[in-house]
C-alpha cells in the first residue's frame, strides 16, 4: 500500500495542494506502481482536484466581487 499523501485539504494551500497533485502524476506515471497502488493515487488526486478547483472558483468570486474602482459590490449577477 503507498504512503498516503497528505490530502487535509483545508490546511494546504493552493501551491502545496497543486505539488502534492504532481508528485501523484510523477507516481501514476511509473510503470512499476501497482493497479491497487494507481488506484490510491488516483483517489487522492481526484480529491486534491476537486479542493483546489473550489479554492480556485472562491478566488474568481472575490476577484468579481471588486469593480474597476476598486469598489466591492455583492454577487447578485
Amino acid at each position: 500500500m503507498p504512503k498516503a499523501a497528505n490530502t487535509n485539504d483545508a490546511s494546504q494551500s493552493l501551491k502545496e495542494q497543486m505539488d502534492t497533485l504532481a508528485n501523484i502524476v510523477e507516481k501514476l506515471e511509473d510503470p512499476d506502481v501497482s493497479l491497487e497502488e494507481s488506484l490510491t493515487f488516483y483517489e487522492q488526486g481526484m480529491a486534491l482536484v476537486t479542493a483546489a478547483s473550489k479554492v480556485l472558483d472562491a478566488a474568481e468570486q472575490r476577484v468579481a466581487m471588486v469593480t474597476e474602482d476598486g469598489q466591492v459590490q455583492p454577487l447578485n449577477s
